[in-house]
């Protein structure tokens, strides 16, 4: 039975008995609040949960304190690419970090070749399965080939690529989510990440109802069974006590890892048998944790 990796970076508050976020990898925009797009899901909320790092000043203030890792994040430009490069001589002196980049789409090589030579160990984006719900709920000028293209570009240039799948997201209900699934055995993902649509204040989903837990269930089984390569259920997703039986579906069907687990599912794994491993790494670190445990 391989072990079960429970993540808690500092993206949010999170303190149980066994572990705490309080030193977890932080997360930092390197645009502030600025986005070229309106997400019906985001408007730019997400961006107001990390630390600022939109001027060179506050990046460096705020890097100088990271430990092992950091996730960079921010904004996209119009062309759809977060500029995580404009720091790149800050981020290639940091080498006792594992940079982990909201990349945006990258359109070409050459914009994955400044992830790379940013320093960049894994790329994050999310995948979205149909044309439709890029241009309705993400207002994009982009396509599904765009998204595919972007992890063939950065993978390319040997960027570790961990596509996230919101459940919930695509206008063709779950089986546009699930497609999205399918699509990536196109890319060879380095690790795969299933998340859930959350309403957000502020956002013009902040009234929607989040997938129920039979749809992240599904996404995670099909994940699992489609993929030989780490299957996380990551920190973005709705909590409660009605979801709790998403985390022990994660637990008995052999999902590597979750991040910001409930109590009881840390209690659970080990009464299964799954050896439990805690970390205060993002969760698609999952990659590394990975290749560490098989070369044991």
């Amino acid at each position: 039975m391989r072990p079960i990796y429970f993540y808690a970076p500092s993206l949010k508050r999170y303190e149980n008995e066994y572990f705490t976020s309080r030193s977890g990898w932080k997360a930092i925009s390197v645009t502030g609040t600025y986005c070229a797009f309106n997400c019906k899901h985001c408007n730019r909320r997400v961006l107001e949960t990390m630390a600022d790092g939109s001027t060179r000043e506050k990046f460096e203030k705020e890097i100088s304190t990271a430990k092992g890792g950091v996730i960079i994040s921010g904004g996209s430009t119009p062309r759809g690419d977060v500029p995580v490069w404009k720091y790149s001589d800050i981020l290639r002196s940091r080498k006792d970090l594992t940079i982990i980049a909201h990349t945006g789409v990258v359109k070409n090589e050459e914009i994955a070749r400044k992830f790379k030579e940013s320093g960049v160990k894994i790329a994050l984006l999310d995948m979205v399965g149909d044309n439709e719900t890029i241009r309705e709920v993400l207002g994009q000028p982009f396509t599904v080939d765009d998204y595919l293209n972007s992890f063939k570009y950065l993978k390319k240039e040997g960027i570790k690529i961990v596509p996230h799948v919101i459940m919930g997201l695509s206008k063709k209900g779950e089986e546009g989510d699930l497609n999205a699934i399918r699509l990536l055995k196109e890319v060879n993902p380095d690790a795969v990440i299933i998340v859930g649509l959350m309403p957000l204040v502020g956002t013009a989903y902040n009234e929607i109802s989040p997938p129920p837990p039979s749809h992240l269930i599904n996404g995670l089984k099909l994940a699992r069974d489609l993929f030989n390569v780490p299957v996380m259920l990551g920190c973005a997703r709705p909590l409660g006590s009605k979801y709790s039986e998403v985390e022990k579906f994660a637990v008995d069907y052999e999902v590597d890892g979750i991040a910001f687990p409930e109590e009881n599912t840390i209690e659970y794994a080990k009464e299964k048998g799954r050896k439990v491993i805690l970390s205060n790494a993002c969760c698609s670190n999952v990659v590394y944790d990975f290749i560490l445990r098989v070369s044991l």
